[in-house]
């Protein structure tokens, strides 16, 4: 546990565990009083890219707010290791410590076990990241979604896709699905199922090819893809087993038409790019991502380039980003920096992203955020380009994927 930015890899474990109810902390507001905000994410373990890019996400989140709103905001962070048990250890850890709102935990599973903890203390989380329906369909009071649905995703990502294919020459016949066998990757796939006959895409899905998230070969699972006979791959992945499953398709002489992501961001992390330089370049995705042509987004840029010049801004620090904004946002509001303030003012949200492509952030009464817009990418020339929709494109998308043999 840390506070402000410097994760350490310090197990949470040993911090105790206690009982979450009756932990809240209840300061009274003035201006310029501290606000605790526990940030919970996977900062080591193999979740540690995304997780490391959140952590900056909400720091850099923290120092605009501060900026904007006027709020002495304190971060505590806390690193799940990428468990999904520790989510609610995490949890409970910070509402001792004294944090009234928290913001987490990027695995769906580490985030239905947080609001566990969440949901006995009365202490709202928002949730940046974590796309499994479970999250706000369990009947959790204490739940601020800004992310997606995994249904709300998939449908959104396969209605674009449809409209991209029909203006390809010799689009893609079929597709094989490859996904994680995880909380997140079984929900995306069930979605895939579901949305594709309502959308109508016209390709036919060869097969369902599920891997543990732990695999460390995937060669085998890459192999029954290839053998398929589907000429386009729909990938639902973290960044190690994107960059996994690039490798065995080198290897393998495996060269699909597109390779399409509509429920993950793997392919879009620095690491992906870094690891397999110019092979890295091509696969699609639909995720939330910054607008490049809003009105503070040069400068947020310029501020997160100060601070963190070896690194990228994806989609897992923006979205992290957005949720320190919801909370200064709520706070601001409900002049307290009590947790059943917080949450009152969370519910009444109606807020413009700052930094996000969208429309206005609101909560329904599930806690899901109900206006959620996506945008299409495409890695080329080593980083994630906006390709739609075309007011914010930053390029225009290249198909066929590049053999990896000709490149």
């Amino acid at each position: 546990m840390t506070k402000r930015s410097g994760i350490t890899r310090r197990t949470i474990v040993g911090s105790g565990l206690g009982i979450a109810a009756g932990l809240v902390s209840k300061p009274s507001f003035a201006a310029n009083t501290k606000v605790k905000v526990g940030a919970i994410m996977p900062s080591s373990g193999v979740l540690a890219f995304p997780g490391q890019a959140c952590v900056r996400g909400i720091d850099l989140g923290a120092k605009f707010a501060r900026e904007k709103f006027g709020l002495d905001i304190e971060i505590v962070h806390a690193d799940t290791q990428s468990r999904p048990e520790n989510g609610r250890i995490a949890a409970e850890s910070l509402i001792r410590q004294g944090c009234t709102v928290l913001i987490g935990a990027w695995d769906s599973g580490a985030t239905i076990s947080a609001l566990q903890a969440c949901e006995a203390a009365k202490v709202p989380m928002v949730v940046h990241i974590a796309s499994a329906t479970q999250v706000t369909s369990q009947g959790f009071t204490q739940v601020f979604r800004y992310y997606p649905t995994s249904l709300t995703i998939v449908r959104q990502s396969l209605t674009e896709l449809k409209s991209v294919l029909g203006t390809l020459k010799d689009p893609p016949g079929s597709a094989v699905v490859l996904h994680l066998n995880n909380t997140m990757g079984q929900s995306t796939a069930a979605s895939i199922d579901q949305a594709w006959k309502e959308v109508g895409v016209p390709l036919k899905i060869a097969q369902y090819v599920a891997y543990d998230e732990k695999a460390k070969d995937l060669s085998v699972e890459v192999a029954k893809a290839k053998a398929s006979g589907a000429d386009a791959l729909i990938s639902v992945t973290r960044v190690n087993d994107a960059i996994m499953i690039a490798r065995e398709c080198i290897k393998q002489g495996w060269d699909p038409k597109m390779v399409f992501s509509p429920n993950s961001n793997g392919v879009s992390d620095k690491a992906y790019h870094d690891a397999l330089g110019k092979y890295g370049d091509g696969p699609v995705l639909s995720a939330l991502w910054l607008n490049p042509k809003g009105a503070e987004t040069d400068r947020i840029m310029k501020i997160f380039a100060a601070d963190y010049p070896n690194d990228w801004f994806d989609a897992n620090a923006g979205c992290a980003f957005e949720a320190v904004q919801i909370v200064a946002d709520a706070v601001t509001r409900a002049a307290s920096s009590e947790s059943v303030a917080i949450r009152g003012a969370l519910k009444t949200t109606d807020m413009k992203p700052i930094l996000m492509y969208g429309d206005n952030t609101s909560f329904d009464e599930t806690g899901q955020n109900i206006h959620c817009s996506m945008v299409m990418l495409q890695g080329l020339k080593g980083r994630p380009r906006v390709v739609a929709p075309k007011a914010i494109a930053e390029a225009s998308l290249e198909y066929p994927l590049a053999p990896y043999s000709k490149r």
